[in-house]
């Protein structure tokens, strides 16, 4: 096990999400458009079709694993609480039993072992861009930080899958957080996705920071051509 110490990002003043609109406002300024809407308009409408016909099942299943993250990472590393006590408070979350097949490979990825995680569930947001959203979570890594001799910080996405889904590139989704970061000072080097399967869990090869940001900067550009810039 890797001791790892870093500190957890502050969350930035007045932005919130209105969790039933999904929209993102900070203080009064309601912003237009999510991460997740510049990405969405890339999509085809039978594409659209397909992934509404199955949020019913979707939907709950990643609501539930991505609270069960988001638990146990704050209680692992922003409270302090150990691995087995974080785990435990996570496994008594409502709902949790439905989706334990996916979410006790998540928590208990060695991943977690050797990392300090910095945020999770984070609002950001770019003001110049007028863009909102938010990621699932963020970790120092010591050994990647020795491996490059200067200090690496991974913003990372978690996606989880039916037991025959197939992992796909997240690139895009990664890069577009990471200039909204940017916009609040922060800077990620690496990008990554964590899947989630019934009895599996594991993690992407890590995307570049250039990577990331190209992706984003194609969705982005894509989007703009068919709405007016603001």
């Amino acid at each position: 096990m890797v001791t790892t110490t870093s500190t957890w990002l502050d969350p930035i003043p007045g932005l919130w999400r209105d969790e039933e609109a999904h929209r993102y406002w900070l203080g009064d300024h309601l912003f237009p458009v999510s991460i997740t809407g510049v990405l969405a308009h890339g999509l085809s409408e039978t594409a659209k079709r397909a992934i509404e016909a199955k949020r019913p099942i979707w939907e709950p299943r990643g609501t539930t694993v991505h609270a069960a993250l988001e638990h146990y990472s704050q209680a692992r590393f922003l409270v302090g609480k150990s691995a087995s006590e974080a785990l435990l408070d996570a496994e008594t979350m409502p709902g949790h039993h439905q989706y334990r097949d996916w979410i006790l490979p998540l928590l208990q990825l060695p991943l977690w072992d050797e990392v300090a995680v910095i945020a999770c569930e984070r609002l950001t947001c770019c003001l110049t861009r007028n863009v909102a959203g938010a990621f699932d979570g963020a970790y120092a890594s010591p050994v990647l930080s020795e491996r490059h001799g200067q200090p690496v910080r991974v913003l990372y996405d978690l996606k989880t899958l039916s037991a025959h889904g197939r992992p796909y590139s997240t690139a895009a989704q990664l890069g577009g957080y990471m200039v909204l970061e940017a916009a609040q000072g922060n800077d990620y080097e690496l990008g990554q996705t964590i899947w989630s399967k019934p009895g599996e869990a594991f993690t992407s090869s890590f995307y570049s920071r250039e990577q990331c940001l190209a992706a984003w900067a194609a969705a982005w550009s894509r989007y703009c051509m068919s709405h007016r810039p603001f």
